[in-house]
Parts: C-alpha cells; structure tokens; sequence
C-alpha cells in the first residue's frame, strides 16, 4: 500500500466540501485530477469512500470510518515535517557545561560523545575549573550549566539533583580486604584522604567519626584523580564516589561496597535563575543522569566473594 499525504488531502477535503470541484480549487487542481486521487485511494484500500450523486458526493459507511483516521495521519505527518524542518533549519545551541577536573577529564568526554551521535544539536562545550570558580562563572554568566556535590545554597543559583551516588572504598589488589566491608572496618585501615573542603570528603570524615575515628588520613591529595593513582601504589586505601569506578577500573585497583551504614551523596546540575538554557539542554540533562547512574555498574569488577 502506497497511499500520499496527497490522496489523504484529497479524501479529506472532498468530505469536507461534499464536492469534487469545490476540493479541487482547495488544493488548485482541476476537478478531474481530484477524482483521480480519491479514486486511487480507494483502489489502495479496497472500499469506496465516497456515494457520488449528480449534486454531491457522501461519505460511505467505510469512508466514516476512515475519516478521523485519515485526518490524524495528516496531522502527525505534517506536525513531524513542520517540526524536524525546523530543527534542520535552526542553527544548532551551545551549551557551556562546567565541571570539576575529575568529573571533566574522567566522566563528561565519554559522554558528551554518546551524546554528539544521538542525532541532537546541542553542541556541549565543556569547561574545567574548581568548585568555587565555577560558581562565579554562573554567577557571571559565563556558564549555562555546571556539576557540583555541595549541599550549600549560593545566591542567584538554583540547584537540582541530576544522580545519588554511594561512596565507596577502593584499595590496591594486594590489600587483603574481607566482605561486607563496614565503617568500622575502613576506621582502622591506612588511608588516602581527600582535601577537607571537597563535599564528598565531608561525608566520608562524618562517617569515619561515627564509627569512632578522630585521626585524619595518612597521606593527603589535592585531586581525586592523585588519590586514585595513590591507591594503586599501595599508599593506602580511599573512599571515593561511585562515579569513579570506572576511571579505577583502567587501573590495578579492587573496589568494594561500603555497608553499614551506606553512605551516599547527591551530584547536582547548577544553572543561574535567570538564565535561560539553550533549547536541548534538558535531553542532555536526561541523558546524563543516565550515563553516570550506569558507570558503577560498568566500571566496578565483579562482586567480591565473602571470605
């Protein structure tokens, strides 16, 4: 079956006006040609649509059936065309996207590049900076959108959250290390910290105090990406956000589930309150929760065995 947006006009207009001729002038063809349309079609369909009298021409009981069919097929079809004609037409957005170096160089690359191939055109331009820079970018509206863990509240910004992510610990192969693995467990080990002003870091000194540490970290990194590097030297373990586990998959590292109690935090997109975001930003936002949520599932190993 080969019916055209054409026929379908035809037939619709036709039953509209009750008149070949007065459909005919609608789509400025000659009356001849509008009968042939609406014939075609019936020959494609099998059934007439149409009782043609010398005054006018009524639907058939099939051509009833067939109208509220043929009108909404006509509007889809024209809607998508009005729609993909105007995105094919538009010139595409940019998005500037900011993040810190960690999230920058091991999460957004890979997925900024799934995103470029989906067909959209938003162009993602990616800037990397510290937290409080990137706050005063958007501050400054130098920045359309940025990713940050802090729970703080900062003036003109507005915060929503994109993923939740469990923290976890990581440790070289070598490390004996049994399962479930507990706060209380971790208390007592040698650590790689994080510098204290970092959120995530926040989360993990509250829950070392609760299961009774006091002590700080036996060695100390500025960036996550050092203390990951750290680990794998065999410098100590480190609790580290699920987002990382698969730039610790590239490397000779274990990771491990941290149980009572899990622990997590909330990763949030930031955009300034009166800014408005280029169309697309949205769909990007959408399938970048998605992207993180599947890291830990694709970057950790295989579940340890308990001893």
């Amino acid at each position: 079956m080969n019916i055209t947006s054409r026929q379908l006009k035809a037939f619709l207009l036709t039953a509209r006006y009750q008149s070949f001729s007065r459909a005919a002038d609608q789509l400025f063809i000659s009356q001849s040609g509008m009968s042939v349309l609406v014939r075609e079609l019936e020959e494609q369909l099998g059934f007439r649509l149409f009782e043609r009298t010398t005054r006018k021409v009524v639907l058939t009981e099939f051509g009833s059936r067939f109208l509220p069919v043929a009108d909404r097929s006509l509007l889809e079809l024209e809607a998508a065309a009005s729609s993909i004609g105007r995105s094919v037409s538009s010139p595409p957005s940019t998005l500037a996207f900011g993040a810190t170096p960690f999230v920058a160089a091991d999460v957004l690359p890979q997925a900024i590049a799934r995103f470029a191939v989906s067909g959209s055109r938003l162009d993602v331009r990616l800037i990397d900076a510290e937290a409080t820079v990137l706050t005063q970018m958007l501050q400054s509206g130098e920045l359309d959108v940025a990713l940050s863990a802090s729970e703080h509240n900062f003036t003109g910004l507005q915060k929503s959250p994109l993923v939740n992510f469990p923290l976890m610990l990581i440790a070289a192969r070598t490390l004996p290390i049994e399962e479930p693995l507990r706060w209380s467990d971790v208390a007592r080990m040698r650590l790689v910290g994080y510098r204290s002003e970092n959120p995530v870091q926040h989360l993990v000194e509250h829950a070392l105090r609760s299961a009774g540490r006091r002590a700080p970290a036996e060695v100390l990194c500025n960036y996550l990406e050092t203390q990951i590097a750290m680990v794998e030297v065999g410098a100590g373990a480190a609790i580290v956000p699920s987002f990382a586990a698969a730039a610790c998959a590239k490397r000779d590292i274990a990771v491990y589930r941290l149980v009572d109690p899990i622990v997590s935090g909330t990763l949030y997109w930031w955009v300034k309150r009166s800014r408005k975001l280029p169309h697309g930003t949205e769909a990007f936002i959408a399938f970048l929760r998605d992207f993180i949520s599947s890291l830990e599932e694709d970057g950790r190993p295989a579940e340890p065995k308990a001893a």
